[in-house]
């Protein structure tokens, strides 16, 4: 799983696909799924899909979300 936070609000995004054209597919903390300009966000990093729920750094919807997308 790739996250990264939102420059302004420090909040934790899912990057699914992306970057194109400056925009990457994200899933925000609500559980949405948008694409989203690349500049508002942190570089991601690469996280266990597990250990990204269980140290708080996602919250359970987004994980739920994230589980689907993949299936």
């Amino acid at each position: 799983m790739e996250i990264c936070r939102n420059k302004k609000t420090g909040q934790t995004f899912i990057q699914l696909e992306g970057p194109e054209a400056d925009q990457s597919l994200m899933i925000t903390p609500q559980g949405a799924v948008k694409n989203l300009e690349c500049k508002l966000f942190t570089e991601s990093v690469d996280i266990d899909d597990e250990r990204a729920v269980t140290q708080g750094k996602v919250n359970r919807v987004q994980y739920d979300v994230y589980t689907q997308f993949f299936r």
